[in-house]
């Protein structure tokens, strides 16, 4: 599985994630549509079923065009509708949502009703705010972030990946100070947009930015080449023995049930607890459907799907998969950080992810 940043060259990514980051120029949002918020779920579906359509685009992320629809029947099957999900495939999300953003700010109507993932205050600024617990009262209030501009729906794991055939378990590294050991020189590969998520490791309560810096620094000698998110096969194929840090553990989670000799690596220091949290654009074409898509993805029904198809799901909700796996992992001295929305509380962290950037591209 790739993810929406697997589609480009890498330094095309790079390029990309940097104009996402710094945001289009701000202007003034528009006014939403004339739509009021169904008061409870009967009523969304009522109003869902009357726009009929749904327009979604993404990459590989909620299970691509597959997921699409399989989601499509689940809804229809559950709500009794006959709501239409019309997928389109993005070559890269980071560059989409912009455009979104960019035309949801010129009052356009929006070219997506689901922005795939609203990480950040800029893409929230054009992102209707919804309380979803109108429409699934399990779901805690702590899983809606950016004034409820954003909902969790799959919980990820930023980790590294290993090949299982050529490490045996006695020698996986567990930790950041592990993979500089001189054992993995030129055996690990990395991304040329790191920073985007070991920025967090510059907060004091990891390594602080200079301890950030330093292992960047070494660690960048580590690594013998750079590669995009959901390249598993590369790792697969022995070209390198250790991927990381990547865009989140969901991929490796797919290609492990594909038979790739892969295992997994949550470094003991602090692995970030990241999200893929879907928002409405203001200017969404069909903002009713939009919100019966993304209330679903919420109940236990969605998750399942979700599980089954993106490989995680919201470890804040019950029967979660990846609650279980969070658990196991703190009982053998994993330490935890949530991350998502880190940038709110730590605003440095975007310069941070620059510096993280500059180190792991510098000579490549």
């Amino acid at each position: 599985m790739r993810t929406v940043y697997g589609f480009l060259r890498p330094a095309a990514v790079a390029a990309l994630l940097v104009a996402t980051l710094a945001g289009p120029a701000r202007a003034q949002s528009p006014s939403p549509p004339a739509f009021r918020d169904p008061p409870n779920l009967a009523a969304l579906v009522a109003a869902a079923a009357k726009e009929g359509k749904l327009d979604v685009a993404w990459g590989a992320t909620y299970g691509g065009a597959d997921g699409a629809r399989e989601i499509q029947a689940h809804i229809n099957r559950i709500y009794h509708i006959n709501l239409q999900i019309h997928y389109s495939p993005v070559a890269n999300g980071a560059a989409f949502q912009t455009q979104v953003a960019q035309e949801v700010r010129a009052g356009h109507t929006a070219s997506s009703d689901v922005l795939f993932h609203v990480r950040d205050t800029n893409l929230a600024e054009v992102a209707q705010a919804v309380d979803y617990r109108k429409y699934v009262p399990q779901l805690p209030e702590n899983t809606m972030y950016f004034g409820k501009r954003a909902v969790v729906a799959v919980t990820v794991l930023e980790s590294f990946i290993y090949n299982t055939q050529k490490i045996p378990p006695s020698q996986v590294p567990k930790s950041f100070a592990d993979l500089l050991a001189p054992q993995w020189k030129g055996k690990i590969a990395s991304t040329n947009y790191q920073g985007l998520f070991g920025n967090y490791l510059g907060v004091d309560a990891m390594m602080g930015h200079a301890g950030m810096l330093a292992f960047y620094r070494s660690f960048s000698q580590q690594t013998a080449g750079l590669m995009t998110c959901g390249d598993t096969d590369r790792v697969a194929s022995g070209e390198f023995l250790i991927f990381g840090l990547d865009c989140g553990d969901h991929q490796t989670r797919l290609a492990q049930r594909k038979g790739q000799p892969l295992g997994i690596i949550h470094p003991r220091e602090g692995t970030a607890i990241y999200a893929f949290a879907p928002g409405i654009p203001l200017t969404a074409a069909h903002p009713a459907a939009a919100r019966l898509f993304i209330a679903y993805l919420l109940t236990r029904d969605g998750q399942k799907v979700l599980w089954d198809v993106m490989g995680g799901d919201n470890a804040a909700l019950p029967g979660s998969h990846m609650a279980g796996i969070i658990a196991q992992e703190r009982r053998t001295g994993v330490r935890f950080i949530n991350t998502f929305g880190l940038g709110v509380k730590h605003p440095e962290l975007f310069s941070y992810a620059s510096e993280i950037n500059a180190i792991m591209n510098q000579g490549r």
